[in-house]
Parts: C-alpha cells; structure tokens; sequence
C-alpha cells in the first residue's frame, strides 16, 4: 500500500468519493466506473481516493484501538512478526476507510488501473477480505495472537498489557479518574461497605502512627507497595473518606492488621509508636474486616491489583491467626486475578524522557506489579513442601525482579546499595530453588529412586550454599553505620538468618525423618540440627531485643523447635549424651518464648505440639529397647497435641497433620531398601554452623 494511503494519512470524511481522482482534479464530470471512461480513452491512470470515514472510525474504535494496542507490542517485540502487523495494519485500515464493510470496494487505489489486478496476499481475486486471521495459513499466523482476537469474544485479557493505561482490553484506564493513582473516585461513606467498617476503622491519629511506622520499619518484609504513594491514599482517605476503589479499603486494613500484629507483643514499639493498642481494633478484627471487604466488593470478579496486594500482605498475620488454609485459597485466587490482569507479563519499564506525572505514574505502578509478583513467587515457592506443588511455573511468567532502588526516584542502583527491594530480592533468588527442588524427585506418582533423590538433595543444598554466599554484605554482617541509618536493617539482617537456615531444613525436609534413624543420611540430620540451633539463637536475639515480630519468626521457631525434639530422643538412644542437656535448654527457652506471645495462634500451637512431643517422649522411655521401633510414637504425638489444643481452647487443632512434622512414619521407615544407598558424600565435609558463621558473622557461640 503506498505511503500517501496508510490509514494515518488519510483524509477525513464523512462519505466515501465515487469520482475518480483524476476528472475531480480536472473538474470533469466522471461516470464513476473505475477506470472511467475519459481516464481510459486519455489513458491516465484512474484511481479513487480513499478517505477515513468518521462515522467508521467511531463505530470500530474499541477495535481499532484493540489492535493498534497489538501491532504497538508486536513492534516493540524482539521477535518481529512483519507478515502479523502487515495483517493488523490492513485491518486497521479496512476498518476506517469503510473497505471491511463492502467488499466491492477496491483495496488500495495505487493497485487500481487498466492493467490486469495483482494478487495480494490479503485479498482474492473477487477482492473478499482475509481480515479474519483463522483462514490464513498455518504456518504464517500467530498463535498469541489468534488467542488475543479469539478473547474478545469470552471477555478475557491475554495482550500483558499492564497496568492497562495505553491498551483497549477490559481493563483499560481511559478517564482522568481511572488514570490517577490517587482519583479519591470512591467515597466509603454512604457506599454499601460503610456497615462493614464503620466500627472497624481505627482512629485517624491511631491509623496516621501505624502506617508510617509500617512504611519505615516492616514494608521491607512484603515490599508489595509503593510506600509515598500508598501514604498520599491513606491522607486523602483520613481527610475526606475517599479512596482510588473499594478494594483499596482492603489494602488498606490488610496493612493496619500486619503492623498491630507485629508490634502487639513488643513495648519497645508499642511506646515508640505511641498507640494504645488496648483501646483500639485487634489484628484478628482488623484481618477479618479485610476478608469481608474483598467479599462484599466482589474481588473475585471484579478484579483489582489492591485485591492481590491485600491478599499477599495479610500472609504477614493470617498464619499467625491460625488461618493458613484461607490464606491458601486467598493467594491463589490472588495468582489468577494477578495473570488475568497481566502482572505476569509485565514489559520493562521505558525510558525516562520526560518526568511527566503520567510518566511516573505508570512508572509506579509497573513497579508496583513486579514487586507485587515477586512477593507472590516467594511464597508460594516456599509453600511447596505443604502441598509438593506450586502455581506459578517458572516458565509461564516474564515479569522482571523489581529494581533495587528507593522509592523516591524508583532508580535502579548495584545490589550493594541497600534499599526497601534488598530483603525480597534475596528472597527470590531463594525460592527459585524451590520448583527444581521438588521436580527433581521425579512426578509424584512414580518418584526416583532414594538413591537419586539424596544426590539430587544434596545439588540443591550446593546450589542454596553458592546463593547466600552472594547475598549482599550489609545483610550478611552487621554495619552499625548503616543501621543507624536505615531503620529495619539489623531486623531485616537477623530475618534473612533465621529464613536461610529454614530453608536449608526444608531442602532436606524429604530425608530429615529418616536421618534420625539411617546413618546413611547424617549429613541431612547434621546440617538441620544446625540449622535450627541457629535459628533458635537468633529468634532468643530478636525476642531479647524486644524487637519487631515477623510471622516467620515464630513459624521456623517451631520447626526448629521440633527438629531439636527429634536429635533429643534420637540421641538418648545412644552412649553419647553430651549435648542433650544443650538441646533441651534451647527447646524450653523457646517453648516460653512461643508462650509469652499474645494474639498468636501460631505460637500456642508450637507450645502444644512440643509439649505433646515431650510427654510421648516419656511415655516411649518406659518401652524395652527391645519393643521399640522408633523413638517417638507419633500416634502418642497426635494424640496429646489435640488433647492439650482442646485444652487450651486453641482454634483449628485438627488441621495439623502428620505431613506438617516429616515426610515419613515408622511404617515408611520399615519398608526402605537402605541396601542401595550407601551413597558416600565425597564432597567436603562442611559443619552448618562453621558454614553459616563464616557468611553472616554474627553468632558468637559455636555448636560444639
């Protein structure tokens, strides 16, 4: 199609010409048959202009817009597709000019003379159309695009094309309102969710302290925000009780659930802060307004990324709640809302040309989406060994890590620069381990071999070591001066401890049973002990400190806990019981730790299970050595765990299963063929703690 006809440049009009271009120009009259009859008895070329009919262009905007959105990230694509947006060019114009709708009408007027007419690839002879893409050769379309254009008709979104404020899907944002991060578009009071908050909204002055301590000290944890602009919604909200939507509101009381329940058994930060925390909502009340407002609002259909923001940040209290199957279901409804509004495909960020506000805003909240995702990718990696599956594939997603940069200007800076990315970005790189982990055993329905599930343990183990020996010094080793700069470093630094030695656990988690059993797997039992004297170590600091709570905090204490439990009786069977008296100090002190807590289901339910595990360990010592199978009787352990639950009036006793403390039972230990698996560990003996010590430098006790 010649350059003077493409869609851009045309004329516009409100009818189609009939005359021919050459006897309008000369003033002649024209019989409008193309070629006419003067044009062919002067031999000119004869040809009809084509103009852009507004009422055609208004009638098809959504898809003309729809597929000028497509051929927009077909040409920015690294892979070109010239044959595809040749088509969607077509079409676009065929769309304005009228052509689609009349297939008589000729398709380009510099292809209409006397001569015979060429054969386009997008036309047949009877000039009838190709615009629709399922005729076209196989071998020459788009499947991605097929999918897009067969999406307009189920009402669905597959172009990636967030956060939606350029694009035609369903999700576009095509009003000053909908543009605006902070449009205050919904007013709460007098709405159909004010019933639900009304008396569920804490004071203004109350709301003010927490949210700005959130931001300062705890959004490191989650990073699933973006910390000025969230507060601008907060003080237009205080102000006026507006907001951006209703599933802000969510957001909103998420956030205010997470900072009471971490602060709740901490004075240090409940004085700091200055609010009474007795006088005002608790964190299970303000949870629980959250899951009504995602209800009420109808989050699962009317989709929103404060719904999937809600939902990750309120992982930070619903286990400690006792709610951990909600918060399940909750996040993996947040990873299908999450795809259906494109946050899996999100495109790198353009180029700063100029600082416009809509130029930051998107900037915002493209940033936003990739540090929303990859909070979602961290926890559900880690959720693996609680279903040995996960959701997202590694291969089904495109959206980057989110820059390692301040919120203020959003630059990206070196990895060595901490900044309020630094936690999660380490994170991540953690927990895409997670996935190889458990496809490495084989599918579930027919494992491999023992043999070649322990060496490929023990790959992922080398793999988790190189990991953290390349995380960035400031969280490895403390640095009094940045500390004293940034307000959640040394919390963010001890974290990281107690989570990598937690995650070497649950690399071994598959063999750690059968450690304490089969020398074969020492190393398995070697390195998680350590692990969870290190984590017990360092949970004593952060308690001792009266610093801020992480739910992770008392969830690996317990694993740790438990894991100390199992060396305890596994060692009493044996002549050496040098480092029992150790062990079980360090399992009692955190028993009170757990105990002290307020407002933690959690932690309640740690108290009952290692009590439970220390009443079947002295019902097991009165068993002859002869009749023993294993140490601890786990059907003993069930039995007093729900028991002392009941007793204690804690909620949801009978979710814990056997699955939750090991991968196997006596029964399953009896019927392993040990014959093969004299595996010998030709790779350097490496102590956990020696390790460990060596990368963070902060433990000043050695294991001995």
């Amino acid at each position: 199609m010649p350059e003077s006809d493409t869609a851009g440049s045309l004329r516009v009009s409100q009818r189609r010409p009939l005359a021919c271009r050459e006897c309008t120009k000369r003033k002649r009259k024209c019989d409008k048959q193309i070629p006419c009859s003067r044009c062919r008895r002067l031999n000119l070329h004869c040809s009809v202009e084509i103009v852009q009919l507004r009422r055609n262009t208004v009638q098809h905007a959504s898809e003309i817009q729809f597929l000028a959105s497509i051929l927009a990230d077909l040409d920015s694509a690294s892979e070109r597709s010239p044959h595809v947006s040749a088509k969607l060019r077509d079409r676009i114009s065929q769309l304005q000019t009228g052509r689609a709708d009349d297939p008589d009408v000729p398709l380009s007027a510099g292809s209409l003379t006397e001569d015979p007419e060429p054969e386009l690839p997008s036309i047949r002879k009877d000039h009838t159309l190709h615009h629709r893409f399922a005729e076209a050769p196989l071998e020459s379309t788009d499947p991605p695009l097929l999918t897009a254009i067969e999406h307009l008709a189920w009402g669905r979104n597959a172009a990636g094309c967030y956060p939606h404020r350029r694009c035609e899907c369903q999700y576009r944002r095509d009003t000053p309102e909908q543009l605006s991060m902070n449009s205050g578009s919904f007013q709460i009071y007098g709405s159909y969710l004010e019933s639900i908050v009304q008396n569920q909204l804490p004071r203004a002055v109350d709301a003010q302290s927490l949210i700005s301590f959130h931001i300062s000290h705890l959004a490191w944890h989650h990073n699933s925000f973006h910390g000025p602009t969230f507060l601008e919604q907060c003080e237009l909200f205080w102000k006026t009780g507006r907001c951006d939507h209703p599933l802000w509101l969510a957001l909103y009381f998420s956030v205010l659930s997470c900072t009471v329940n971490s602060i709740q058994n901490s004075q240090k930060l409940t004085v700091l802060i200055n609010v009474d925390l007795s006088a005002m909502q608790s964190a299970q009340q303000l949870f629980s307004t959250m899951v009504q407002i995602l209800y009420n609002a109808h989050f699962l259909n009317n989709l929103s990324v404060y719904s999937v923001q809600a939902v990750v940040i309120s992982t930070e209290i619903a286990h400690n709640l006792g709610l951990s199957q909600l918060n399940a279901t909750l996040f993996n409804a947040a990873v299908r809302i999450a795809e259906c509004l494109g946050i899996h495909k999100i495109k790198n960020h353009p180029p700063i040309q100029n600082k416009t506000n809509d130029g930051w805003e998107e900037r915002v909240e493209r940033e936003v989406g990739r540090r929303v995702w990859c909070q979602m990718l961290i926890q559900d990696h880690f959720a693996i060994p609680f279903t040995d599956t996960y959701s997202i594939s590694p291969m089904h997603f495109s959206t980057g890590r989110p820059l390692n940069a301040d919120d203020h200007d959003l630059a990206g800076l070196p990895s060595e620069i901490p900044t309020i990315s630094s936690y999660v970005r380490v994170l991540v790189d953690l927990a895409a381990l997670m996935p190889g982990l458990v496809d490495g055993l084989g599918p579930m329905h027919r494992r491999k071999s023992l043999r070649e599930q322990y060496e490929h343990i023990l790959r992922v183990d080398q793999k988790m070591r190189a990991i953290v020996k390349g995380i960035p010094s400031f969280m490895l080793r403390p640095d009094p001066l940045k500390e004293a700069e940034i307000p959640w470093l040394t919390i963010a630094r001890r974290s990281l401890a107690i989570t990598a030695a937690e995650k070497i656990i649950m690399i071994h988690r598959l063999f750690l049973f059968r450690s304490f059993h089969d020398p074969t797997f020492v190393h398995s039992r070697r390195t998680c002990v350590a692990a969870a004297m290190t984590i017990l170590r360092e949970h004593e600091t952060i308690v001792d400190d009266d610093d801020l709570s992480i739910w992770t905090h008392t969830a690996f204490a317990i694993t740790a806990a438990v894991i100390l439990c199992f060396e305890v009786n596994t060692v009493m069977e044996t002549s050496d019981k040098r480092l029992v008296p150790m062990y079980r100090t360090a399992v009692l002190a955190a028993r009170d730790r757990l105990a002290s807590r307020d407002g933690d289901v959690l932690a309640q339910r740690g108290v009952a299970l290692i009590n439970a595990i220390f009443i079947a360990e002295q019902s097991g010592s009165n068993i002859s050595e002869m009749n023993r199978r294993t140490s601890i009787d786990f059907n003993r352990v069930f039995t007093n765990f729900s028991t002392l639950s009941k007793a204690s009036m804690i909620p949801f006793a009978d979710e814990l299963t056997p699955s939750r403390i090991s991968s196997g039972t006596p029964e399953t230990i009896d019927t392993v063929d040990v014959g093969e698996m004299q595996l010998p560990w030709n790779q350097e003996e490496i102590d956990f703690d020696l390790w460990f010590n060596g990368i963070f430098n902060n433990f000043p006790d050695q294991m001995p």
